[in-house]
């Protein structure tokens, strides 16, 4: 037999399979085509017969739910052609008569039905709800009625005002219609969406009471949804609780079951398949009939009785094989088949082992689709929804038996057409056990030899192989039955074990966390393209926002993510406070999901496989039960995978305090990242441009690390041919420029390219950066210290790690004249080493904490300074000094050091400047002239970026402040004395000898010896008088026992002004130049008397000022508005100031 492509001689109907809309297919026509079968008459009945208003139509894709609805919207129709279509189809007065006592249409030519079409989609149940009934009134011509209310145009915002509104609109419309008739075709849609959370279930509760009370015998309201389950099964995957809920409100509508019998499936897959023009060899036809004819023989006269045709629909299902016809209807009602996996789906499939591949394949034409390749197409597209259902067990047994078989027949040595009889058995067994039981149809002996195609030879082996399998104990025979069943060789029922877990927990409790479920990663792709680092944000889904407080920086940083989205599941959240989260929380961008229920649910699911595999230890040693818990679970991870993936796609994102335009994560991961990376350089090399590099990357980092150490004058380094070294220079290094030929040495050269030369790669600006940083750290810094203060690995830079030791190498060879290196020996102290060497590279790759490096000035840069300080030195003493940094150093230290104590420790910023006393303080703690030229005065003084000139001007401050601060002490200390004594005349000196000869008290004794020395222009006189005032000698003076001096200045001469009255009259031969007074003045307080006194010198010169003063304050008063009384306090509270306080007596009263 020749092969040949059966495309040749059949065909799919692809029209046939075109569902009904509601909204277009409404015709005379459209109603001529209609098959009107038994399930279509019992579902008319049942709504003509019930005193309910509002149906539900359930049934599976393709089996003529839409067009049960098209039939009863053609029996309203005002255009009497149509109505009549319908009638000739029904073809039954009883049931038309039944329908029109429900349907009125007697007056539908002056009362029309109002007949509303929803097609549930995207959109929210009330724009569906309000759209469709403003369309269906304006269709009927009813909307005149609305003009004055405007009722219409009322656009409900919520679902209660919805079913207010239709309360409103049908009301006003009841005395002007027949009836109205709601039709909601694809219900589910709306019910999914219910599912997933985003809206309220009780809605049809609502709606279905509110429909009941509006319709009217007279004028009824009928609601038709049409769904492809039962509300239960839209509410799979959430609780049980809420399954109930859900069946609870389905109670509120008539469900019509609208599944068609086995004889219509049979039908309508025959139908969908047609011959081609090409006609099918004699031989082969005849071969077909005897096909069928064995087929139905076997199978069985309960299910073919009341089909006579089904031979003929059999035939037209060709290439289909009549087992594989019968079975499709069992397979699509099954509990893993989706509305997307019906009969027809299947019939249009093109993926693999499906019927259209079949068709496209080359094969003999007396082979058909099988129920064998039907099992292959489930298993192959199907099987992680088929191991989630009631029918997993099953199936995870027959994989395990197909397991076993080849096992034995690799041991037997069969050949290959003997081991695919044995595996097609196993496998038409299976299908015909698990979907073929409820039809009645079983794996007899007799069946199984005309169930897939086989050749005359392989059909005698059948038996052999039955018994063969038998014997292997892989197959059992049921005598009641004469059929052969799949051995059970599994213990373990994992559905039901999950199913009596379930029941066990908590609803309350977020099981989520305890699964260690991880979501998928969100790379910032457009950065990449763009930059060359792959960079990307975690996903994290929390419970509320207590756990977002609590949420561990360890393991945000577990997968090396610049940031992460977090998703907390509270809908309640509003803007503004995620707005305020997210600026609480700078590095998370934050969203709320509106739904957590169905991701809730699978993770129950998979905290329950978990428990189970921790309590059942057998299942790791069943096969069965094992790969049943390994597939549920791989479909889980993928379930929650995809509703992850959703859920954060679908969110509203804030980031510090600013909402994200709706936009895919890997846009919005990749725009945080150019704002958070954004001085980082473009690098394109997959092997070291990455945080972990693979063993072969990491080989050629170091010979090019190598490279760059041996040959860094050489172009490309020397590096011959093209690998994998030279793949990393050219695009980590040359191509940033930081490897240039050097024109002036004819060399190349390692360099900070400038910015020109960086262009848009930004080499520049980290480079430089990093030299700023070991130029700024005082001291050895190491290598994995520099990386952190440069801030190379995180903002703005953001280098990866396997990139760093490069970089590092490049820079450490740009500036190596201003740089010593250092290695950390086996005493854990760095040593200085004179260049970079092998283990320097070692280290810098795998330990950098054990290498570091410090910045010395250049030789020239050195001397220059060294020469600024000579020259300051010279131009402040007079005298020059050898330009070195040892006899500068020295001379400075001595200067400093040879002052007073206070000289070098004063905080007085009236004879230090702060710059002065920074300079002395690093000059005073110096213990190595080098480092202090060339590190501690050449910071302070900022010698690389100001002018020579300033550091000459700060120096000579430096000097000139040192040298005068004890003159200008000295005069500072004059001018106070003198304020408060008045002028040292001769008069005075000659009072202050006697007194310093006769005075009992030493201290003034002294205070008065001093100041006959006033003539002395050593100014020693002014020190002795500090050292009697503040008690301490010139050596220990401080800034504090010289503010005590000043302050006992005016005490000491009070005390020596009373002394010299009365050493005047005593001693009448002195000069009576000067006249001395006593003053004093006696006040009466609530506290007692206090006196207020002082002796005052009157000098010719005091005499004149005291009566131009006088004068001028008497012609002051006077010209103010003040009373003598007020006058005199003024006079009493100056004179208090200016008089000192000799004593309060407490104890008198004043006697007037």
């Amino acid at each position: 037999m020749s092969a040949t492509n059966l495309n040749k001689y059949y065909q799919i109907n692809v029209n046939h399979l075109l569902s009904t809309r509601l909204d277009t297919d409404i015709s005379k026509e459209f109603f001529d085509k209609i098959i009107f079968h038994g399930t279509a008459y019992n579902a008319l009945a049942t709504i003509a017969d019930s005193k309910s208003s509002t149906f539900t139509i359930t049934g599976s894709y393709g089996t003529g739910k839409s067009t049960l609805a098209a039939i009863l919207t053609g029996f309203v129709h005002s255009d009497n052609k149509i109505r009549d279509a319908v009638n000739k189809m029904i073809d039954d007065p009883v049931l038309s008569a039944k329908l029109e006592t429900v349907f009125k249409t007697e007056n539908i030519a002056k009362k029309p039905w109002i007949t509303i079409k929803a097609v549930a989609g995207i959109i929210s149940p009330t724009e569906l709800f309000y759209r469709s009934v403003v369309d269906a009134v304006q269709v009927a011509g009813l909307s005149k009625y609305f003009k004055k209310s405007e009722l219409l145009e009322q656009y409900p915002e919520t679902e209660a005002q919805l079913l207010d509104w239709i309360i409103q609109v049908f009301t006003q419309l009841q005395d002007k219609i027949s009836g109205t008739l709601f039709i909601l075709d694809e219900m589910g849609k709306l019910l999914e969406t219910l599912a997933r959370g985003s809206g309220n279930l009780h809605f049809f509760q609502d709606l279905s009471e509110k429909i009941n009370r509006l319709s009217q015998p007279e004028c009824p309201f009928i609601f038709m949804g049409i769904l492809h389950q039962s509300f239960a099964d839209y509410a799979k995957g959430l609780s049980h609780q809420i399954a109930l809920e859900w069946a609870k409100i389905q109670g509120r509508y008539v469900d019509i079951s609208y599944r068609i019998s086995l004889d219509e499936s049979i039908a309508l897959v025959s139908k969908t398949l047609k011959k081609s023009e090409t006609k099918i060899p004699q031989s082969v036809d005849e071969y077909n009939h005897h096909l069928i004819d064995q087929i139905q023989s076997f199978i069985g006269s309960r299910l073919l009785e009341n089909s006579p045709k089904v031979k003929q629909y059999f035939y037209n299902a060709l290439p289909l094989h009549p087992l594989t016809t019968v079975l499709l209807g069992a397979v699509s009602k099954s509990s893993f088949s989706q509305n997307e996996r019906s009969i027809f789906s299947f019939l249009l499939s093109a993926e693999p082992y499906s019927l259209r591949k079949f068709l496209d394949a080359n094969t003999v034409l007396e082979q058909k689709y099988s129920i064998v390749d039907l099992w292959d197409y489930l298993s192959h597209n199907l099987q992680h929804q088929i191991l989630s259902s009631k029918e997993g067990h099953a199936w995870s047994l027959v994989e395990q038996a197909l397991t076993l078989v080849s096992q034995k027949t690799s041991q037997e040595k069969f050949s290959i057409a003997k081991n695919l009889l044995y595996s097609n058995l196993i496998k038409t067994i299976a299908m015909l056990n698990i979907f073929g039981k409820s039809l009645g149809v079983y794996p007899t002996h007799d069946l199984l030899n005309f169930s897939f195609y086989v050749s005359e030879e392989e059909t005698k082996l059948i038996t052999e192989c039955l018994d063969q399998l038998m014997e292997w104990k892989i197959l059992s025979y049921w005598n009641s039955t004469q059929s052969y069943e799949v051995v059970t060789t599994s213990d373990l029922n994992v559905q039901q074990l999950i199913q009596d877990k379930l029941e066990t927990l908590n609803p309350k409790q977020n099981y989520l966390q305890y699964t260690g479920y991880k979501a998928n990663v969100v790379l910032a792709k457009r950065h990449y393209q763009e930059r060359g680092i792959m960079r990307w944000m975690g996903q994290y889904l929390i419970y509320n926002v207590n756990e977002l407080k609590q949420f561990s920086e360890l393991e945000r940083q577990s997968n090396q993510s610049y940031r992460d989205f977090v998703l907390i599941a509270e809908s309640s959240l509003t803007d503004m406070q995620l707005m305020k989260l997210s600026k609480t929380h700078p590095n998370l961008v934050i969203a709320s999901l509106n739904n957590y229920n169905e991701i809730e649910n699978w993770a129950k699911e998979l905290f329950v496989l978990q428990q189970i595999v921790k309590e059942q230890p057998k299942l790791l040693i069943d096969q069965v039960a094992k790969k049943e818990y390994q597939h549920r679970c791989d479909y889980i991870y993928q379930q929650l995978t995809f509703l992850f993936s959703h859920a954060f796609e679908s969110a509203t994102w804030f980031y510090q305090g600013e909402k994200q335009a709706q936009k895919q994560l890997s846009v919005i991961a990749s725009e945080l990242a150019d704002q958070i990376f954004d001085q980082c350089p473009q690098m394109f090399n997959e092997l070291v441009v990455r945080n972990e590099i693979s063993s072969s990357a990491a080989s050629g980092r170091r010979k090019l690390l190598e490279k760059m150490l041996q040959s860094p004058e050489m172009e490309n380094l020397g590096i011959e041919k093209f690998p994998a070294e030279k793949a990393i220079y050219l695009s980590c290094l040359k191509r940033l420029g930081l490897h240039q030929f050097n024109s002036e040495t004819q060399e190349w050269a390692f360099v900070i390219p400038t910015e020109q030369e960086a262009k848009d790669s930004k080499s520049n600006i980290f480079l430089e950066n990093g030299f700023q940083v070991i130029k700024d750290h005082k001291g050895l810094i190491t290598l994995a210290d520099f990386y952190e203060k440069a801030r190379w690995t995180i903002t703005p830079f953001g280098l990866p790690q396997g990139i760093l030791p490069i970089f590092a190498l490049a820079l450490l060879q740009a500036r190596k004249e201003t740089l010593a290196f250092y290695d950390q020996d086996i005493t854990n102290e760095f040593r200085f080493i004179s260049d970079i060497d092998e283990e320097f590279i070692n280290k810098l790759i795998k330990r950098p904490h054990e290498i570091a490096v410090k910045y010395v000035r250049g030789q020239v840069e050195k001397q220059q300074f060294v020469d600024l300080l000579a020259n300051s030195i010279e131009a402040n003493y007079g005298r020059p000094i050898e330009a070195t940094a040892l006899q500068v150093a020295r001379f400075i230290v001595s200067t400093l050091m040879k002052k007073s104590k206070w000289i070098k420790h004063s905080r007085n910023t009236d004879f230090f400047t702060e710059k002065t006393q920074k300079l002395r303080a690093v000059i005073l703690t110096a213990d190595d002239p080098f480092k202090l030229l060339f590190e501690d005065l050449y910071d302070l003084l900022d010698a690389e970026n100001v002018q020579n000139h300033s550091i000459q001007s700060d120096m000579s401050s430096l000097f000139l402040e040192l040298d005068q601060a004890k003159s200008r002490l000295l005069q500072q200390f004059e001018t106070n004395l003198i304020h408060e004594l008045g002028s040292l005349t001769p008069e005075l000196l000659a009072q202050a000898e006697i007194i310093s000869q006769s005075a009992a008290d030493w201290q003034l004794q002294k205070f008065a010896f001093h100041l006959t020395k006033s003539n002395d222009p050593s100014k020693q006189w002014l020190s002795n008088i500090i050292t009697l005032l503040s008690q301490m000698p010139e050596r220990d003076w401080t800034d504090d026992s010289l503010k005590k001096a000043s302050q006992n200045i005016p005490n000491y001469v009070q005390r020596f002004k009373q002394l010299c009255f009365f050493v005047k009259n005593g001693h009448p031969q002195l000069s009576q130049v000067d006249e001395q007074k006593h003053l004093a003045i006696i006040v009466n307080t609530p506290q007692g008397f206090e006196e207020y006194n002082r002796d005052v010198r009157i000098t010719p010169e005091t005499e004149e000022k005291v009566s131009s003063t006088i004068s001028s304050f008497k012609k002051y008063l006077d010209s103010s508005d003040l009373n003598k009384d007020t006058k005199a306090i003024l006079l009493y509270e100056l004179l208090k100031e200016y008089l000192d306080l000799a004593h309060a007596n407490q104890g008198e009263k004043h006697v007037s």
